[in-house]
């Protein structure tokens, strides 16, 4: 069985010796470059998204608060 799967592997390989998403030349991952922290928040800066989390936070509070006295109150 495992020498089927080699074989499989092999066959495979030599019929894509290049596949997408590779640079032909070193055979590496050619991924995009990273982006700088500062682009990657640009459109919403850290204290945006903390006021939202924290928004977030509160309306699901009060949510809980609600449905716990609606338990209590059973």
């Amino acid at each position: 069985m495992r020498a089927l799967s080699a074989l499989l592997l092999l066959a495979a390989c030599a019929a894509y010796p290049e596949l997408p998403g590779l640079d032909p030349g070193t055979g590496d991952a050619a991924y995009p470059p990273l982006l700088p922290f500062e682009e990657i928040f640009a459109e919403a800066p850290p204290e945006t998204l903390a006021a939202e989390d924290a928004e977030r936070l509160l309306a699901r509070g009060a949510a809980l608060r609600a449905r716990a006295a609606a338990l209590r109150a059973r």
